[in-house]
């Protein structure tokens, strides 16, 4: 062998230090944290997809339709305050017209007993001052406390003319006639000419 050759000898390179074993365990500690990072990245992302988009979409949904329904309320309250309103005005008319029918009703039967004792028809005058009565109960109950006092006194007065009208069929004209006024003066006072 020849010595003179030269020999090619590779660049030097620097010795690398072996790995300790602190270094071992913290490059994998490392790698460890990293794919627990990126696994709890991964499983926040899987979550939001899954479940919080998914929620919100219907949150977001929920409460569009509790504006709605909100509104919808609303809107029935108003017709309901409405509605209340025109069934008590529809009330306080019924009422004023059941108390217009009930003083016809009484003026009418004593009228009709006031042409049964000109026609001298005892019991067409007695049933019709019956009615009359019957009538002057039902206005009885259906006026105000300051008008009780006039029914009471024309119910009074229909007693009486019907006791006139057993003795003498004639005599009950002037109590019926008392009767036809004071409805009449009645129905004025409580329904004015409009």
């Amino acid at each position: 062998m020849e010595e003179n050759q030269p020999v090619l000898s590779t660049p030097a390179t620097p010795a690398t230090k072996p790995e300790t074993r602190l270094h071992k365990s913290m490059r994998s500690a490392l790698r460890w944290m990293l794919v627990a990072i990126v696994a709890f990245g991964l499983g926040a992302l899987v979550i939001a997809l899954t479940l919080y988009f998914p929620t919100r979409q219907k949150l977001d949904t929920a409460t569009a339709d509790l504006e709605s329904a909100n509104a919808s309320i609303s809107e029935k309250t108003a017709q309901i305050a409405t509605l209340e309103a025109d069934n008590e005005t529809l009330q306080a008319d019924l009422a004023s017209v059941s108390l217009h029918m009930a003083v016809f009703n009484a003026l009418s039967d004593v009228r009709a007993a006031s042409l049964a004792v000109a026609a001298d028809d005892y019991a067409g005058a007695r049933l019709s001052l019956t009615q009359a009565s019957e009538a002057l109960d039902t206005l009885s109950g259906l006026v105000a406390a300051d008008q009780k006092d006039v029914i009471t006194a024309m119910q009074q007065n229909a007693a009486q003319t019907l006791v006139m009208m057993k003795a003498d069929l004639a005599s009950a004209q002037p109590g019926l006639y008392l009767l036809t006024e004071n409805l009449v003066l009645l129905e004025n006072n409580l329904f004015p000419a409009r």
